[in-house]
Order: structure tokens, then sequence, then C-alpha cells
């Protein structure tokens, strides 16, 4: 009996390891198509770069930009006008014809495509928090105004009441 037992551990164990391999249960690599990245690196050394310009020379890369942009129409001319229209700090920011451009016409540039998109989409959200704020600010005044009016016809009948109670006294 004993003997029996031995040997069909031995059999499974034979069995175990002569069985062939298990496939890996990770599924293989998608592929993923490639994207160019040397257009939007190149662009934001270009925005980092920009930061660093006193703001003479930035006017001077403003209007340099807008023409380059006039004469080629280039994805890459419009991405770098986008971007400094978007600069703070400075004359010429101004977010909404940064995203007006970016909208005006679908980039060619595959590498700059989705970059393009999210920069969009980013200008909208801040456009959307700009005109927000806006909207706030001018319910402020309007309700400091209201305040005021409030507080000048609370100071009218305390005026009143004082002047009451001094012609009772007389």
């Amino acid at each position: 009996m004993k003997r029996m037992i031995a040997l069909s551990m031995a059999a499974m164990l034979a069995a175990c390891s002569s069985a062939p391999p298990q496939q890996s249960m990770i599924p293989p690599a998608v592929s993923v198509q490639s994207m160019p990245t040397h257009d939007i690196d190149g662009l934001m050394q270009y925005y980092g770069q920009l930061g660093k310009i006193p703001a003479p020379r930035l006017e001077a890369e403003y209007q340099n930009a807008s023409l380059d942009y006039s004469k080629t129409g280039s994805d890459s001319s419009r991405m770098r006008l986008a971007l400094l229209l978007w600069l703070p700090g400075t004359s010429f920011r101004n977010s909404q014809a940064a995203l007006d451009l970016l909208k005006a016409k679908p980039m060619l540039d595959p590498g700059l495509h989705s970059f393009a998109d999210i920069f969009a989409a980013m200008l909208a959200q801040q456009q959307d928090a700009e005109n927000a704020q806006q909207h706030l600010e001018q319910m402020l005044k309007e309700e400091k105004k209201h305040s005021s009016a409030l507080q000048d016809k609370i100071d009218a009948v305390k005026k009143m009441e004082k002047a009451l109670i001094h012609m009772e006294k007389q």
C-alpha cells in the first residue's frame, strides 16, 4: 500500500514537471502609434524662454510671431502666437484671441493636433472662469450699492428718531 502511494505521488510529480509551460496571463503590449514630440518639445522650450525675456523684447517677439503666422500660416507659427497671446503680464495678453486662433481651423500637423486641442480646452475653461469672475464682481458691486442705499435709509431713520426724541423732550 505504501508502495502504491509512493508510485502514484511519483507519477504526479513527474506529470507536473513535464507539463507544458502556461502562457502568461498578462496581455501583450498594445502598439500605440508614436507621436513625434519634437514640435511639442520645441514649443514648451519656447514658452519657457518667453518667461525670461524682458517686456520690450516680448513686444517685438509678439510682432514677429504675428508676422510669421500671417506669412506662413503654419501650425507651429500659430501655436507660437497662441502661446504668446496667453502669456501673463503682457500688454498683448488675450486668451480669447488665443482660443479663437486655435479653433480657427484644425491643426494639420498630427504632432500638434492633440496638444492644440488640450490647450484650446484649457483656454476655454480659463475663459469661462474669467467670465464667471467678472459676473461675480459685477454682482458684488451691485450688492455694495444696494447695501449702501440701505445703510443710507437706516441712517435717515435714525436721524428722524433722534429728531422725534429731541422734539418730545421740549
